[in-house]
Formats: structure tokens, sequence, C-alpha cells
């Protein structure tokens, strides 16, 4: 089972991917987007993030990293 995640943790290993900041959506929310992946990660600027969030955006780091 996914554990939670810092949000600013999580963020490092997106610029580590490297995915950049797209744009600040509605409210807490960012927008961050690779060239390679046809969709965009969003992320609520809370604390800690949830897992079943912390798992949803380690699969798409893993996506981008593996080509899966």
């Amino acid at each position: 089972m996914t554990k939670p995640m810092k949000y600013r943790d999580l963020v490092k290993l997106l610029i580590d991917a490297g995915f950049t900041f797209a744009r600040q959506g509605k409210g807490d929310h960012e927008v961050w987007e690779h060239p390679s992946l046809n969709r965009p990660v969003v992320l609520t600027q809370t604390r800690e993030l949830s897992p079943a969030v912390t798992r949803h955006e380690l699969k798409a780091i893993n996506e981008v990293r593996h080509g899966n």
C-alpha cells in the first residue's frame, strides 16, 4: 500500500522526472505537464497528499521514466 507523501517531496520527484509547472488551477490546485505524457498531473497544495493521490502521481512519474 502506498504511504502518504509530503507535497514538497512529490514536487521534487516531478521536477526530477522532467515535469514542468503548467499553470495554477482553481483554488489550491496546480497543473503539471510532461512532453511525453498525454495527460496533466494535478496536485493539491496540501501539507500531505493522500495515498490515492500519491499512487496516481507516482504512476505518472513511472510512465515517463520507463515509457509504460
